[in-house]
């Protein structure tokens, strides 16, 4: 089972792993796009969120990782902990390099067994709610982060990258599957997943009251997106998108910004040109039908609005055939 590469409203409809074994890593090769200039934000991962809690293991390349509006600077080797239904993406800003990820999801049951557990009760539910909030950056440098990457890299271990050594620049992301020769696989994994929740909580932070109230922005802004996400193709106003989350146009555009980094029309914008980048690459549709399906009434705004974003025309970029996205 596929999900698609970019949801249209922003909430992954995927569930990871099965029912009984829910956790599902997945790989992302993003290839050098000589089409387009440095030091220009190229999105490797798209706007989401998702239910399930995720470990984003960084293999090749730099980038940055962004969760509800907080940038990380990551290097080969680093992760972060997404917490469940964070708001997360992340960019690179070299085009010329090659970038490798790796996405570990999964849920908060594969760890208890539910509310009547103590596990479940002291250490699981809690982070699900935004009382307990553990690290979310793990690097080398520090010993007890270090072994949280090494368990990480023995669990991917058990897994067939097969699909990847046949077709590495696909651009499809499908969930790996486990090695026929693995050794009680699921019993090593999940094993390993609880050492890494005894690490990590070790070293958890209670949260705090206006950082737990922050939930309920950050759900809105999401909603936001839903909305845009949905609507792309037609003049919004803010008023409208603020209406839609029950928001004034000003604190909402301050809330939006906080949360992602970018005012509302910035981040409208760069949905429509990464649809339209969606386009280039996978249809034959002429560049002036493309402007229209994404919303925009006037080619010549279209081709400026893209330009400024890759650094090159939509008819250059078609010829790239690029793996990512850019964004501002």
């Amino acid at each position: 089972m596929e999900t698609k590469k970019r949801p249209d409203d922003g909430y992954e409809h995927y569930t990871h792993g099965s029912a009984r074994f829910p956790i599902g890593i997945h790989k992302t090769l993003v290839p050098p796009n000589p089409a387009v200039g440095e030091n220009v934000r190229y999105q490797i991962l798209y706007t989401h969120w998702h239910s399930e809690l995720e470990f984003f293991c960084l293999s090749r390349g730099k980038c940055v990782f962004v969760a509800d509006g907080a940038e990380y600077e990551l290097s080969a080797g680093d992760a972060v902990l997404v917490p469940p239904n964070a708001t997360h993406w992340a960019y690179r800003l070299s085009s010329a390099a090659e970038t490798v990820f790796y996405a570990v999801v999964f849920s908060p049951s594969l760890l208890s067994d539910g509310s009547s557990d103590i596990i479940n009760e002291k250490y699981v539910a809690p982070v699900v709610s935004g009382e307990l909030i553990m690290p979310t950056l793990y690097k080398r440098e520090t010993p007890w982060q270090s072994e949280v990457l090494d368990i990480l890299v023995d669990i991917m271990a058990n897994y067939d990258y097969t699909p990847y050594d046949n077709d590495p620049y696909s651009g499809r992301h499908p969930e790996l599957f486990l090695r026929e020769d693995a050794v009680c696989p699921e019993l090593f994994i999940k094993s390993s997943m609880l050492a890494i929740w005894y690490r990590c909580a070790q070293h958890a932070e209670r949260g705090e009251r206006s950082r737990r109230r922050s939930r309920t922005n950050h759900e809105r802004v999401q909603s936001a997106i839903e909305y845009m996400n949905a609507h792309y193709d037609r003049s919004l106003s803010l008023s409208e998108i603020a209406s839609s989350v029950f928001m004034s146009r000003e604190y909402f555009s301050h809330v939006f910004r906080e949360c992602t980094g970018k005012s509302p029309f910035s981040y409208l914008n760069d949905y429509r040109i990464r649809r339209g980048m969606e386009l280039l690459e996978t249809t034959d549709m002429s560049v002036t039908e493309i402007a229209f399906a994404c919303g925009y009434n006037q080619l010549s705004y279209f081709n400026r609005r893209f330009s400024e974003l890759a650094k090159c025309t939509p008819t250059e970029y078609r010829r790239g055939r690029s793996g990512g996205d850019l964004i501002i």
